[in-house]
């Protein structure tokens, strides 16, 4: 005989398997929460679909080529190969310019909704603000004065959301699209168009301004080399003419190694300039981006540190002064000045001003050229190295000619400065006239490498949205949030669906699974013609018509139905583990209330009397809430409360009759029951009893938590514990083992089974649709 036990699991945890029938299973149990689901999420999707605006998208295709010239510039093998990624960076930053977006959105009056309403609010808030009451000790109107600054803000927002209306789209090696999405066709095309045409102006001055500051640069450090030779030439010119007959002719072989020396210093001098050069050209690169932003703003001025400290003092005085004040409007006059005078001298809108986050292209491209100018550094730094060793060494050999005239060493001198000097000169001179190249290449093909391709056309079709996908999402959206949901609900369903989940989680045995009794289910009751009315013996042989009970007595109105051979099935388990060789008493209770106790008591002792004709008797010992009588359909009368009131009246009384059943009934509710269930009252009554009956049913209230079956269990011979699936948690039936301190527990019977969901479930409808279907047919 099974004890009370410990479950296999944990309570509370789910042991349900995951499977195609699984999931069959949570959609059949919550097929409302998902449908819920699903409608709303489409209708949402649905809702958001037909609201959205329509949109249209116009793009255009640009093209960048090389800047060749034929007739001017022999090309020697194949030209470099054109990548537009590399260039994305520059079209995004003309293209996205403020100097380029202001004007379109004044132009095409590319202002959302958003943008309307905002105004509309600030309209309101400056017209509730100049009434006087609000103008009169709020304090809350004084601080939401409009700051000057707020429709520069709001310029930004317009700017950003034209920003995210814009795509640049590579195309090809060479060619990339501009594209921009709005709510009418004509104006798709005509800012498309525009943007298309701002970028090509926009390289071709940058690229004219570029090569003609190079120009002009270049040919003032021509002019200056230049002079520096004529001045070097003819100074070696006077010095010879003045020392003409006084120059020795013995330096021989240690002039021949100066010269060899000399050549290696040029060759490196040569090295050292083309690094500088180019080092010059970078700097110049660099500080063209640090024009446009490419480095981060400068810390804050005095001026604009004062400026703030004003604002604080403002804010200050306004949450004690309305604005009438003198000291107010001196503050507001201070800052108004100061505001100005920024202005003027910076001339830069500080609402312009990047904010802190990604690098832009500006940004990504100074920083290149910055570790590019670093490893040029390195290199005039190896280049000057080496020259200071070769320099190291002429001095070692122009030591050697010390004991030379004067003259000499000066000439030398001279004829070494003179070389150098005539060597940054043909190298300033070869940079001066590929800059000339380059300007006239930039004339001829209008000063840039961007070309339009195609213009933008009207779109023939919108763009967005697509309402038939927005809507096949929100299906598909809503059908899996729905099924999450049901997926969850199942997993924080404790309960128990079949058998097979209860003892994988239970030491006790089932000793019937009990199936959901409906009419329409599988306690169907025969379709043969019977009494309406049935008869009632109570005691002192006095006869009761009652009309007939409820469907859920399924052994007494349907006894060839699957519930009620499944009782049968219960009593045979019972008499078996108590034995049939004295009088058994047997206490049917349920950890908690709603488990079905009473009709599976009602159910087990009709079965019993079955085969035990006059020798069951069912005690309704629920003194809480009797419920006997409503499933008999009988008037409640006398009772067991009664009888353990008067225990030595004679019990027959007492006693009802229904089909060969003898049942008591609860009777009237007491205030106290524990006290008289406790008494010797009640041993007495159930020894009496005992000698009548060879099995007693008793009925007793849940465990949890009422202490009125662990009293009875300890005068039982045996209990059986009721559980309902699907309703029934795993954690309260663990609970109510742990408090209910018994070891005479037969096992358990798993009430309310739906067994369409079992794996057995064609056997049972086999077992309904061939025998008491064709039973009925027979008596038909």
């Amino acid at each position: 005989m099974p004890s009370n036990g410990t479950g296999k699991a944990p309570a509370g945890e789910s042991t349900k398997d995951v499977s195609l029938s699984a999931v069959i299973n949570v959609f059949r149990k919550h097929w409302f929460c998902v449908l819920v689901t699903l409608l709303v999420v489409t209708a949402v999707a649905v809702i958001y679909a037909v609201q959205e605006p329509t949109r249209y998208r116009a793009e255009a295709l640009l093209a960048a080529e090389p800047m060749t010239v034929e007739g001017y510039v022999s090309v020697k093998g194949n030209a470099a190969p054109i990548n537009v990624q590399e260039k994305l960076w520059l079209v995004r930053e003309n293209l996205f310019s403020p100097t380029v977006l202001e004007p379109l959105i004044r132009e095409f009056h590319l202002e959302s909704s958003k943008d309307t309403e905002s105004k509309i609010q600030l309209l309101a808030e400056k017209a509730l603000r100049s009434l006087p009451l609000l103008r009169i000790g709020d304090k809350k109107g004084a601080t939401t004065e409009q700051n000057p600054e707020e429709p520069k803000i709001e310029d930004l927002k317009k700017i950003e959301d034209l920003k995210k209306k814009i795509t640049v789209q590579v195309e090809a090696a060479d060619a990339f699209s501009i594209g921009f999405e709005g709510d009418d066709r004509k104006q798709a095309m005509d800012v498309t168009n525009r943007l298309a045409d701002s970028l090509v102006q926009r390289t071709s001055a940058a690229s004219e301004q570029s090569v003609s500051s190079a120009a002009d640069f270049l040919k003032d450090e021509v002019e200056r080399v230049k002079q520096k030779l004529d001045r070097q030439n003819e100074e070696i010119r006077r010095y010879q003419q003045h020392t003409a007959n006084g120059l020795p002719t013995r330096l021989g072989n240690d002039l021949k190694f100066l010269e060899s020396l000399q050549e290696q210093v040029h060759a490196k001098s040569d090295q050292i300039s083309s690094e500088q050069a180019r080092r010059t050209g970078l700097l110049q690169e660099m500080k063209d981006l640090e024009g446009r932003g490419a480095l981060e703003p400068p810390d804050k001025s005095e001026a604009e540190s004062k400026l703030e400290a004003l604002r604080s003092k403002l804010k200050q005085l306004q949450t004690m002064y309305t604005d009438q004040h003198p000291e107010i409007r001196q503050v507001q006059a201070e800052i108004r000045n100061l505001e100005k005078s920024i202005a003027d001298n910076k001339g830069v809108d500080s609402a312009n001003r990047k904010s802190e986050g990604e690098p832009s292209q500006a940004q990504l491209r100074h920083m290149e050229l910055n570790a590019e100018l670093q490893a040029i550094d390195q290199r005039l730094s190896s280049y000057q190295k080496q020259e200071k060793e070769l320099t190291s060494e002429m001095e070692s050999y122009q030591q050697k000619a010390e004991s030379a005239p004067e003259s000499e060493r000066t000439l030398a001198e001279l004829l070494k400065d003179y070389d150098l000097t005539r060597t940054e000169y043909q190298g300033i001179l070869q940079k001066q006239e590929q800059a000339q190249l380059d300007e006239r290449l930039n004339k001829l093909n209008q000063g840039s490498g961007f070309r339009i391709v195609r213009r933008a056309s009207s779109p023939l079709t919108p763009s967005g949205p697509h309402r038939a996908r927005i809507t096949l999402m929100g299906l598909v959206a809503g059908l899996g949030l729905g099924m999450a949901l049901a997926f969850l609900v199942e997993l924080r369903d404790t309960s128990y669906e079949s058998a097979e989940e209860f003892q994988n989680s239970s030491n006790l045995p089932v000793l019937s699974v009990i199936p959901s009794l409906s009419l329409n289910g599988h306690a169907r009751p025969l379709s043969v013609k019977r009494p309406t009315t049935l008869a009632l013996e109570l005691g002192a042989s006095q006869i009761e018509q009652i009309a007939l009970p409820k469907e859920t007595v399924v052994t007494l109105l349907d006894p060839k139905s699957v519930a009620a051979e499944q009782y049968g099935i219960l009593a045979m388990e019972v008499r078996q583990r108590l034995g049939r060789d004295s009088s058994r008493v047997l206490v049917v209770t349920s950890p908690a209330g709603g488990e079905g106790k009473t009709i599976t008591s009602l159910n087990l002792s009709l079965a019993l009397s079955r085969t035990m004709k006059g020798q069951v008797l069912l005690v309704e010992c629920d003194l809480r809430k009797p419920r006997l009588h409503e499933y008999l359909s009988f008037r409640p009368g006398n009772g067991f409360s009664d009888l353990l009131q008067k225990a030595d009246n004679p019990i027959d009384p007492y006693i009802r009759r229904l089909n060969g059943l003898s049942f008591i009934p609860g009777g009237p509710i007491l205030e106290d029951p524990l006290a008289f269930l406790a008494s010797s009252r009640v041993r007495d009554i159930f020894a009496r009893l005992r000698q009548d009956f060879q099995f007693i049913v008793v009925d007793t209230p849940p465990i949890v938590p009422i202490a009125d079956s662990h009293i009875l269990s300890d005068l039982a011979d045996g209990v059986v514990l009721v559980v309902r699936a699907r309703h029934t948690r795993r954690e309260l039936f663990e609970h109510a083992l742990q408090s209910f301190h018994v070891s005479n527990i037969l096992g358990v019977v798993l009430n309310d089974v739906d067994l369409q969901q079992s794996r057995y479930y064609y056997a049972y409808e086999y077992y309904a649709e061939q025998y008491i279907g064709g039973e009925e047919r027979k008596r038909v």
